[in-house]
């Protein structure tokens, strides 16, 4: 009786799990089946069901996308500054990264290093010069006392320069200190210490934009990696819930 019951069984656990297997090979397809941004590879797009039709762009490959984490949602690809529209969130989650990591990229300790450094050892040359200038002139009216005065101020002003090394987007071309980019390029600044050493104290840019004519987000391999696992952090909360 029950060897019956099975064989009459059979075509319909077949059938169940011929459904099964179609349902998660239609969910390989659609996960393998993501496009990336042309401009950044690491940032997905996501088709939405809707009339009319948007998009959303995101540093995640889970389906459906968390609008939560997303970085915004557009209505043409690329996303333009007329088509896009930035998620609030993504921005604050962004910010904080970069407020915790930027002063550690190796790439922008070398750039402000670069900027700040060469600046540095030639305003610390003229400011030697400056004070050996100084004490020939003392040494020849007599009067030492006011040539190690001199020195002393010297020093604290040569140690004390400093400045703020820009966060510049990756998505236009970035020479440096050989010109000064666009607000809406800045996603903040560092401050830099006398010998061109970044000192953190990361302050936001407000006028920062995500997307431009120039297009989209483009971080440091670095930060653009802290910026990932603190997506992937914030989805594992959410997944809890």
């Amino acid at each position: 009786m029950s060897s019956i019951s099975i064989q009459r069984a059979g075509p319909v656990l077949r059938q169940c799990f011929q459904q099964h297997a179609s349902v998660a090979s239609f969910s390989r397809r659609t996960i393998r089946g993501l496009k990336t941004l042309e401009q950044n590879k690491n940032i997905y797009i996501h088709l939405s069901t809707t009339t009319p039709q948007t998009y959303t762009l995101t540093y995640l490959p889970t389906t459906p996308p968390s609008q939560k984490l997303a970085i915004g949602t557009t209505t043409t690809i690329p996303p333009t500054p007329s088509t896009f529209t930035e998620n609030p969130h993504f921005r604050t989650l962004l910010m904080s990264t970069l407020s915790t990591h930027a002063a550690n990229d190796p790439d922008l300790i070398n750039e402000a290093y670069g900027t700040w450094g060469a600046t540095m050892g030639v305003k610390a040359s003229v400011s030697k010069g400056m004070k050996r200038d100084r004490k020939l002139h003392t040494e020849s009216t007599g009067t030492p006392s006011t040539s190690a005065t001199s020195e002393k101020t010297d020093q604290v002003d040569t140690t004390s320069i400093g400045g703020f090394h820009h966060v510049v987007d990756r998505r236009t071309p970035y020479y440096g200190g050989m010109r000064i980019p666009e607000s809406q390029d800045i996603l903040g600044s560092l401050q830099v210490d006398g010998n061109g050493r970044l000192v953190g104290g990361f302050v936001e840019c407000e006028s920062y934009r995500l997307v431009t004519s120039d297009g989209i987000l483009g971080l440091t391999e670095y930060l653009e990696g802290k910026v990932k696992e603190r997506i992937e952090e914030e989805e594992k909360k959410e997944k809890k819930i």
